[in-house]
């Protein structure tokens, strides 16, 4: 918050959207990029829903860059990143829809 208060040209997020919703991530993450016009702003997250609008995506695997692109780039070629954003969509599939993740544990 305070990065925001001053001002700040460059401002790195730690998985800082870990414990929010889809739907506040959503907000603050289209207020960031508002405020984020013109600086740099670095995020590291897990959830990769938080990087599908970034200019550059930098996947780190065994501390060496694995992957780098855009979400767009990332998505079309067979690696990590393509791997775990489908995983992570299929998830919050499965949890919108509680009666399919039955029926997917017990197959």
């Amino acid at each position: 918050a305070r990065a925001l208060l001053v001002n700040a040209e460059i401002l790195i997020l730690d998985d800082a959207l870990s414990a929010v919703d889809g739907r506040t991530e959503h907000q603050i993450l289209h207020n960031l990029r508002q405020w984020g016009q013109g600086r740099t702003v670095i995020i590291s997250a897990h959830r990769l829903s938080a990087l599908t609008e970034a200019s550059e995506i930098i996947v780190m695997q065994h501390g060496h860059i694995g992957q780098r692109g855009n979400h767009d780039v990332l998505v079309q070629q067979s690696g990590w990143y393509r791997d775990m954003y489908r995983y992570q969509q299929l998830e919050a599939a499965l949890d919108d829809a509680p009666e399919i993740r039955e029926e997917a544990i017990d197959a």
